[in-house]
């Protein structure tokens, strides 16, 4: 027998089901900073070069410092004299690279030392999806001040909550940057928060700089990473972030970064000036965006605001609403160019079905081959995911694109898979699947299957744009053209908050799909980039701010 299911026209009522909740009773109890481990850490000094580079802006070619480099030194190398430390890895650095280009013409005297910073990675406790007790990794990173810097007035302006965007390869989580970094990645570009500027010393008191960044790797990921990954499981993913940045912040004030022979944590990190703002908030892209959006429903729903001073959240591209996405996915867009079924990511739905399976109460009792179809599951895609605990077989995002780019020359393949690695969602799925989700997209009736409700409902748990009313600003920046993460999730955000509390909206300053326009989002050759922007109008700071989408 069929049922009228409300879900049909978008009321989500007869499947509807309250957030996917987490344990909270030892939330308010003071962490012990003995249960947090620091497991390494290097200063890290950009190496820069000027290079000439059209300016978008006035047409003309100008000279301007481009990070081509960076310089580590590990903290146990340093001594009670870092800047000799860094002098001499510079003049072994600068003879290794005229030896390796002895035929060039290249004058390695133009390059020069810009900025530095502390990179740590350190362990921490929190829970997994039953409560009980996990140890779990992040990153962080934080300015290198001198005493003179110090005495000249600078100070830790905030504390940033960085949530990384998906990846399925655990060489790419943030506690490794420091090892096997990718130089494009959000990890790297978020430690320009921590330090003073991108290749150009920016003011002290400029609130996008000289913070301190916390970048938790996510369970699945680090030192969790032969445990599945809770993919969208949004309050777990907070509540694990969450915790990472109280030990990290407890790790930072007390002092526990040293060196073999001497602290080399700031040792100004007690005083009651040691911050100039204080203030967090929580920034992030593709996934990171709706981890950071999840950050802020954790805090304030949790009443963390005064231990946490939050300011707002600042999202690119995050999948706020994981239904919305998946009707995206069975509709043509001109706007984005879209095809009807087609999965520009094949390994999206993988990553969110699996997730689901991995986590919810309601997926327990269901089988990946209850959802996707057997020619699907034959590309080795949910392999490929958990693999990403083996360093020889782990695979990145790219890596799994160009895995489906090969198997479309197999005949096997052809219907469901093409050249440039996208794939139909009719061949992914099965055909209650598909049935299922096509009607659900034409908002008509839909069918009976007790295991497409349950994974609706499933996704309705996690969906960050209903529930809970934001008590701080939120700032949006997506892509009209992102067919991964379709700007549904942006529409679905902006519908639910706008009129109820300060939000910000940028959707015109990218062109690109999704990988691309998370890229845009952080980083602007010339002008300044959207997080920035953002980011300095949490803090009212300076003239080129976004004026609220709600005025």
């Amino acid at each position: 027998m069929k049922r009228f299911n409300l879900a049909a026209m978008g009321l989500l009522v007869m499947l509807a089901v309250s957030a996917q909740n987490v344990e909270t009773a030892d939330l308010h109890q003071p962490v012990n900073v003995n249960d947090a481990v620091v497991t390494g850490g290097v200063l890290r000094t950009q190496v820069l070069r000027d290079s000439l580079m059209m300016n978008s802006e006035t047409g003309q070619m100008e000279k301007t410092p481009v990070v081509v480099d960076y310089l580590d030194v590990p903290v146990d190398e340093l001594g009670s004299k870092p800047e000799e430390a860094i002098e001499a890895a510079k003049v072994a650095r600068r003879s290794a690279m005229h030896r390796a280009n002895a035929s060039s013409s290249l004058d390695f005297g133009d390059y020069y030392s810009g900025v530095a910073y502390y990179l740590y990675t350190f362990n921490y406790p929190s829970i997994d999806k039953h409560g009980n007790r996990i140890i779990l990794s992040s990153l962080m990173a934080f300015p290198y001040f001198t005493e003179s810097n110090w005495n000249d007035g600078y100070r830790f302006n905030n504390i940033v909550i960085g949530c990384h965007c998906t990846i399925t390869s655990n060489k790419e989580c943030p506690s490794l940057y420091p090892e096997d970094g990718f130089f494009k990645s959000d990890v790297n570009m978020m430690q320009y928060y921590a330090s003073w500027g991108k290749g150009v010393r920016k003011d002290k008191d400029d609130p996008a700089y000289y913070n301190v960044l916390i970048m938790p790797d996510y369970e699945g990921y680090g030192v969790t990473k032969d445990r599945p990954h809770p993919y969208l499981y949004q309050e777990l993913t907070a509540r694990q972030v969450i915790d990472g940045v109280r030990y990290g912040i407890a790790l930072f004030k007390q002092g526990r970064f040293t060196g073999k022979k001497e602290s080399v944590s700031p040792q100004w990190a007690q005083r009651s000036d040691a911050f100039r703002y204080g203030k967090y908030f929580s920034v992030g892209a593709s996934q990171g965006g709706s981890v950071a959006m999840a950050v802020q429903r954790f805090i304030e729903q949790n009443n963390l605001t005064e231990e946490l001073p939050f300011k707002g959240s600042v999202c690119a591209d995050g999948p706020y609403d994981p239904v919305a996405t998946l009707r995206y996915y069975m509709r043509e867009s001109k706007v984005s160019g879209h095809e009807a079924g087609e999965l520009t990511m094949p390994v999206a739905i993988a990553l969110i079905i699996k997730g689901m399976l991995d986590t919810n109460p309601l997926m327990m009792k269901y089988k990946p081959t209850d959802f996707f179809s057997q020619l699907f599951l034959d590309t080795g895609i949910l392999t490929i995911i958990a693999d990403k605990q083996y360093p020889s077989l782990e695979m990145t995002t790219d890596d799994v694109k160009e895995h489906l780019e090969n198997l479309s020359k197999n005949e096997k393949y052809k219907d469901m898979l093409t050249s440039d690695g996208r794939a139909k969602l009719e061949y992914v799925l099965t055909p209650r699947g598909w049935d299922y989700m096509t009607k659900l997209a034409e908002y008509k009736e839909l069918p009976d299957y007790e295991e497409m409700n349950d994974l609706i409902s499933a996704l309705e748990s996690n969906n960050l744009t209903k529930g809970w009313i934001p008590q701080n600003p939120v700032c949006l920046f997506h892509s009209l053209h992102d067919t991964v993460v379709p700007y549904d999730n942006c529409v679905s955000a902006r519908d639910a908050f706008n009129n109820k509390v300060t939000f910000y909206l940028d959707d015109r300053s990218t062109n690109s799909d999704h990988i691309d326009a998370c890229t845009d989002f952080m980083f602007n050759a010339w002008g300044t980039s959207p997080d920035i922007k953002f980011i300095r109008t949490l803090f009212n700071y300076g003239n080129n701010q976004y004026s609220p989408y709600n005025n």
